[in-house]
């Protein structure tokens, strides 16, 4: 990552959409970049976008994607793996708010690069690179999510969640940060809980 740019990441609905964006500037080679969905398929024109990769410049979208009751993991009733145990089954669709938010982050980072004297965009589909998040969501009530507001499991007591699954959304930046947060507020949680004999 070469920059990011914040201008974009604030609340403002008169955009079309809720929550913010950033975009990060990245370099790319031509491992990276065969994988970045570009929609071009095989031909000339993808040709000469591998051909000048020396002369590309990388923009991604980072931006909140907002939670879907129906977007979960299950386990496959079809299909095992290699252990015989049932394969897990991702099922996501995008909230019409997404659409929107990448829609308005594509247009101003083609913006950002006309304005330093691009001579073309070219946008990709969607690359498969997210922060894996809200699979054990916290919630007060035990028929919402997966733990208490500390990552206590709400099914097993002694059982303590402390990463991103916990998260009920993900916000416009990357996790990490508010991820160890939570696990300082648990240990200290847990620390206390031990002492008072509740754990």
């Amino acid at each position: 990552m070469s920059g990011v740019v914040e201008d974009e990441n604030v609340h403002d609905p008169r955009r079309g959409f809720a929550g913010g964006y950033h975009l990060e500037l990245a370099s790319l080679d031509p491992g990276p970049l065969a994988l970045m969905g570009i929609r071009y398929g095989w031909g000339r024109d993808f040709a000469s976008i591998m051909n000048n990769y020396r002369n590309l410049a990388g923009m991604l979208i980072n931006g909140e994607d907002l939670p879907r009751p129906d977007n979960r993991i299950t386990l496959s009733t079809t299909v095992k793996d290699k252990h015989g145990l049932a394969a897990a089954h991702v099922h996501i669709e995008e909230h019409a708010n997404d659409i929107a938010l990448r829609s308005h982050a594509q247009r101003q980072g083609q913006r950002l690069y006309d304005a330093a004297g691009a001579t073309r965009t070219v946008l990709s589909a969607t690359p498969p690179a997210t922060h894996n998040m809200r699979t054990a969501r916290m919630s007060h009530d035990p028929q919402a999510g997966v733990t208490d507001a500390h990552g206590r499991s709400h099914d097993v007591p002694s059982l303590f969640i402390s990463d991103g699954s916990v998260l009920t959304t993900g916000g416009a930046a990357n996790p990490t940060l508010t991820i160890v947060a939570l696990a300082f507020r648990q240990a200290d949680y847990i620390g206390r809980a031990i002492g008072a004999g509740d754990i």
